[in-house]
């Protein structure tokens, strides 16, 4: 898989004021806060452990009023959904839990000082057996209080303290995208796909796009202004696939260009996706699809911008892992 990493230089992004993304990781632990200042972080078993698969995620917006959020999830031997889950950590036995279901602020707040003075969490639903473990945690939740602003307040979840909520920092608004309608199909569109790509060389791409098993898996795409959109398959591995994006005209000589994408390294997306005006992407980090990144862009009067970026970095057998944002941004018609 090429290798595709979150890069900010979205600054230029509707002109709206910014908070740096930040991404940490310690031990078993990852967190990422976004433009926003929302935080996200998630836990899982150790890798030598034998535990099968769980994760704990914590979530939390930016601002004095923002609780916090939780949620537990497990993978049991048969896939089946697990029972009624029961986390015993330090002197906490907490029952009742539904699994990939939020726990209530009041569950939160018995369990979160258990965990912060313990190295693992015991989970059960009566059948299977998990153990989640718990280093680095308070690292994890000392960043999110950092980037939040919070450390020394009332709010601080890692290192609280006597200042006052207030001096906590506000949310930052997310940049405003506005989309631009796509219009309709027209005949002999399905033509557009083989004419314009016989006229692109085929380069540094290891799959040649022209031919008709890489074209079943391309695509050619109206965008408004006679302009079409080519997603090329460019390379193939074991699980998934690299695209070259291009901006062609709808009628010869059609110049197509290759395009690069904000907040990508490289121009290629994985395993790449065009349905009304948005562009779809994610990376898979291992064929199981247990930690990767997704990308998300609408096309705009700019071009394509970025409004969605998740990542997970932790492989730990959570089918999808748990994304976590980067970046985000409202989209507007």
């Amino acid at each position: 898989m090429k290798k595709m990493k979150f890069v900010l230089v979205m600054l230029a992004l509707a002109g709206a004021s910014t908070a740096e993304a930040m991404r940490f990781g310690v031990k078993d632990w990852e967190v990422a806060c976004d433009n926003t200042r929302r935080c996200e972080a998630v836990g899982y078993q150790t890798d030598e452990s034998g535990s099968a698969p769980v994760a704990l995620w914590l979530g939390r917006d930016a601002g004095a009023g923002a609780a916090l959020e939780a949620k537990l999830s497990v993978v049991t031997p048969d896939d089946k959904d697990a029972g009624p889950l029961t986390i015993v950590v330090g002197k906490l036995t907490l029952a009742g839990l539904k699994a990939d279901t939020a726990l209530t602020s009041e569950q939160i707040a018995r369990l979160m000082p258990q965990l912060l003075d313990a190295e693992t969490a015991k989970v059960s639903d009566g059948k299977g057996h998990w153990l989640l473990s718990l280093a680095g945690l308070k690292a994890a939740l000392l960043k999110m209080d950092e980037q939040q602003g919070r450390v020394g307040t009332t709010t601080a979840l890692a290192k609280p303290g006597t200042r006052a909520a207030s001096t906590v920092p506000p949310p930052l608004p997310a940049p405003t995208v506005r989309a631009l309608a796509m219009p309709p199909a027209q005949k002999g569109d399905e033509r557009l796909l083989a004419a314009i790509a016989k006229t692109i060389p085929v380069g540094d791409c290891s799959v040649d796009f022209r031919s008709e098993e890489a074209a079943y898996n391309s695509g050619a795409y109206r965008l408004p202004g006679g302009k079409v959109l080519l997603v090329l398959e460019c390379d193939r591995a074991a699980y998934q696939s690299s695209f070259s994006v291009w901006i062609a005209g709808d009628k010869p000589p059609y110049a197509a260009r290759r395009l690069t994408l904000p907040g990508m390294e490289g121009g290629d997306v994985m395993n790449a996706s065009f349905e009304n005006g948005k562009l779809n992407s994610y990376a898979k980090g291992r064929g199981v699809f247990d930690c990767g990144a997704a990308w998300d862009w609408v096309w705009t009067a700019q071009g394509f911008q970025l409004v969605d970026m998740a990542e997970s970095n932790l492989c730990r057998g959570m089918p999808g892992g748990f994304m976590l944002r980067e970046w985000t941004a409202t989209v507007v018609k």
